[in-house]
């Protein structure tokens, strides 16, 4: 079956399950790198207007509605669904797009919270609606294979966007200046949005947006690099020295290597996830830093990631409920602020497989120097 209409079939079926006339997949059209694109995951289109949704019916029917009306054109070389249709009044249009499919009872309505209210009263006066997100949410965990092909592209641009770092690092450059050239290196690859965190000290604190602060001897970088390729995300978590590092920060950080080879270890399908967080905690709390496993020292030991930076799923810590799946993609990162070293960045993307994981990039997990 064509991996499109595997997506239109599951949807279909998330309507018969919850007694739903039908689903409206909406976007506004903005850039939220933490949020879910849920529409362009669904139908595979990139939206950029104020409104934009795919209406599926129970019977499988399916449309995807454009505002402004000139955008069908770009939506019909991109998305699978074959009847696109602009509108340069989407408040106007819906409704009679909702009689025409017979949403009059029930519809599912996935990223309502994007909705302006006058999106939402148009659809509410001609059914009564309910949150949706998870039927998107959850066919995003069961990748199919088109979409881990993306992912794995997704995966080697980011790790260009580290070898930008390893190249373009240097004593004098700021962080803006570096950050550039990281992300012009991410967007000469493919990249269709990038998310990218850095800190530039001899002892960090956290990753944040880059500054103007230049690099100078001795300095730990620590970065989070992410790209979104086609509406898939993956992250790199890695700590750069320029010059030679001191024993002790080699020593601790060969400990978060340690953690981080434990956490892959125990990922298979069917585990919790916070089996992954317990499996880090442990080769740290061993080390003698069990009190710096936990907030303010730390912030999560993963999250899901796909259609959005941290979606689908939630951050993974000792008490996540989740359950591991098949096809699922997720962050394992022992990110840590420690006594001696500050805030050290390990980690990376993998892909929960029948037998195990596989990792969605390239780059070797390692503590990185660069001579001065």
């Amino acid at each position: 079956m064509p991996q499109e209409n595997l997506k239109l079939e599951r949807a279909v079926e998330a309507i018969g399950e919850k007694g739903l006339d039908g689903l409206i997949v909406y976007s506004n059209g903005t850039c939220d790198i933490l949020g879910a694109k849920n529409l362009f995951y669904f139908a595979e289109f990139r939206p950029l207007g104020p409104h934009n949704a795919a209406v599926i019916s129970k019977s499988g029917e399916a449309v995807l509605l454009v505002e402004p009306e000139w955008d069908a054109a770009r939506a019909k070389r991109f998305s699978w669904i074959k009847d696109v249709r602009g509108t340069a009044d989407f408040i106007k249009t819906m409704p009679d797009l909702m009689d025409e499919f017979k949403l009059t009872r029930k519809v599912g309505v996935v990223a309502y919270k994007e909705m302006t209210e006058g999106v939402y009263k148009c659809i509410g006066k001609k059914a009564d609606t309910e949150t949706a997100d998870d039927v998107i949410a959850e066919m995003a965990y069961n990748k199919t294979e088109k979409e881990v092909a993306i992912a794995r592209e997704a995966g080697r641009i980011t790790d260009k966007g580290f070898e930008a770092l390893l190249k373009h690092a240097r004593v004098g450059i700021t962080e803006y200046e570096l950050l550039a050239e990281i992300e012009f290196d991410m967007r000469k690859a493919g990249a269709d949005d990038i998310f990218n965190f850095m800190s530039s000290e001899k002892q960090n604190f956290a990753m944040h947006s880059p500054t103007d602060k230049r690099l100078s001897p001795g300095d730990i970088v620590i970065a989070e690099i992410t790209a979104a390729f086609e509406g898939q995300f993956i992250q790199l978590c890695k700590t750069v020295v320029l010059g030679r590092p001191d024993p002790v920060l080699a020593e601790k950080y060969d400990m978060l290597l340690q953690a981080h080879d434990a956490s892959l270890r125990v990922i298979k399908p069917g585990i919790p996830a916070s089996q992954i967080s317990r499996s880090m905690n442990k080769v740290i709390s061993d080390a003698g830093y069990a009190k710096y496993c936990y907030p303010p020292y730390m912030r999560a030991r993963g999250h899901g990631i796909g259609v959005g930076s941290i979606a689908p799923g939630a951050v993974i810590d000792d008490d996540t409920e989740g359950i591991l799946k098949t096809g699922q993609a997720l962050v394992v990162h022992p990110n840590q602020f420690l006594p001696e070293t500050g805030y050290l960045a390990c980690g990376e993307t993998v892909l929960v497989t029948d037998t195990g994981m596989e990792r969605l990039s390239k780059t070797e997990n390692k503590l990185y120097t660069i001579e001065v």
